[in-house]
């Protein structure tokens, strides 16, 4: 096939993508968020007041994590680390009936972290053949490509990180590629800081691009942008070199705009509504992208402040609407087109994990393990808190059988069946 016909079908491919998005509005579950990174499914079903006959299943998991699950199909991957024993383990689970249909375990390394995060932080990436697990220690930076069916396809092994905080950026996959972030913590490493891409078949690095080492190193998600009519183009947030454009099969840098943000990012940027939204730590951004040269203005459209402002978990927008969910258990609804605030509660307790929005309803788990349903809407309605009986920072997923959550130690689903 000549490189013209390869390029049309890929095109093709993308195009189609987008559509299929567009068009039914549905956010499969592939990586951190979504494969869009948006975390809405207007489809789906799930229960707003949990009964005990709505949990479909409960399993344990080895070890504890931060991590979200991925889903292809009705099978749910999802990681989880023994940090003490410094064993790392990657399971799929049947979604249907919680049967573990295979787990594999990996020996791991030291990591300085925070105290509130684990070397199981990071949430893996699947696609319609493989599952993709990052691991972040001192030592190495450790990729793994599985089949469905558990098997090792290849595993790739980079320089290691040094930081305070530890690792957490979750990898996320462009059409031919796995790409994800090592940022180093210029005070803490003599390693160099970088973005990679790898390829999905066969594990060998397509391009790696050395970055400028922060104070604060990031721990956001990758975003793969597409636009109607504009090429794809990944999109970086970090301390270090603002937001950044990146054609996604050669690493070329199409624009960058340095100056945008002075503190860390943990939560991951996302795209809606002509603008790219952005949580650092103390500041929410909102930066507009330029419609002719599919670049990020130089301005901040607007910021929010301290009060309005999560720092880890990544807020949700659902028709127009910003939904902030904030570490201290705050949320608050601003208009995504100006900011302006149109209502702020405080229903339960301090929140690590991220919301999530089916049909309608915004799905958040608090830090102790409650399950916050509040509707997404212009009105403050608070439908349900639902305690899961464990603590958690993960956020919720949806596959076929119902709505997956995932606590330090269990895995459990409610069925989509609703009154």
């Amino acid at each position: 096939m000549n490189h013209f016909n390869k390029c049309f079908l890929y095109g093709l491919f993308l195009l189609l993508l987008c559509c299929s998005f567009s068009e039914d509005k549905t956010n499969y579950w592939t990586r951190f968020r979504g494969a869009d990174g948006l975390g809405i499914d207007v489809k789906a079903k799930a229960p707003v007041n949990r009964k005990e006959s709505d949990l479909k299943w409960k399993i344990p998991l080895p070890g504890i994590s931060n991590a979200s699950p991925v889903v292809w199909g009705n099978t749910i991957f999802v990681t989880s680390a023994d940090d003490e024993k410094h064993k790392g383990y990657l399971m799929a689970v049947d979604g249907k009936n919680g049967k573990i249909l295979w787990q594999k375990e990996f020996k791991l390394t030291d990591l300085n972290m925070h105290k509130d995060n684990k070397l199981s932080t990071q949430t893996p990436a699947v696609d319609k053949s493989q599952v993709y697990i990052v691991w972040y220690s001192k030592e190495k930076t450790t990729l793994i490509a599985l089949t469905h069916d558990g098997t090792i396809r290849w595993q790739s092994e980079f320089g290691g990180m040094l930081s305070r905080h530890g690792g957490g950026s979750s990898p996320m996959l462009s059409e031919e590629c796995v790409i994800f972030t090592r940022e180093q913590e210029k005070e803490y490493s003599t390693y160099s800081s970088s973005w990679l891409a790898v390829d999905k078949q066969s594990g060998k690095t397509v391009w790696e691009l050395e970055r400028e080492s922060p104070e604060n190193n990031s721990f956001a998600t990758p975003l793969l942008l597409k636009r109607n009519n504009q090429p794809v183009q990944l999109i970086f947030a970090s301390q270090s070199h603002g937001l950044t454009g990146v054609a996604p099969e050669t690493g070329k840098i199409l624009w960058e705009r340095k100056k945008l943000f002075p503190t860390r990012i943990v939560a991951s940027p996302y795209y809606s509504d002509g603008m790219i939204v952005v949580s650092q730590n103390a500041e929410t951004r909102v930066i507009e992208m330029d419609s002719i040269n599919n670049q990020a203005k130089d301005s901040v459209r607007y910021s929010l402040p301290r009060n309005l402002s999560p720092y880890v978990p990544t807020s949700i927008v659902v028709n127009k609407l910003l939904f902030l969910f904030m570490d201290n258990g705050t949320v608050a609804c601003v208009r995504l087109a100006n900011g302006e605030l149109i209502w702020k509660e405080r229903p339960s307790g301090a929140i690590y994990g991220s919301p999530i929005c089916v049909n309608g309803n915004l799905y958040c788990i608090t830090k102790d393990g409650k399950v916050l349903v509040i509707r997404a809407d212009s009105t403050y309605h608070l439908l349900g808190i639902n305690d899961l009986g464990d603590g958690s920072f993960s956020t919720p997923v949806m596959c076929p059988s119902g709505m997956v959550f995932r606590t330090f130690t269990q895995l459990m689903l409610s069925g989509n069946e609703v009154e």
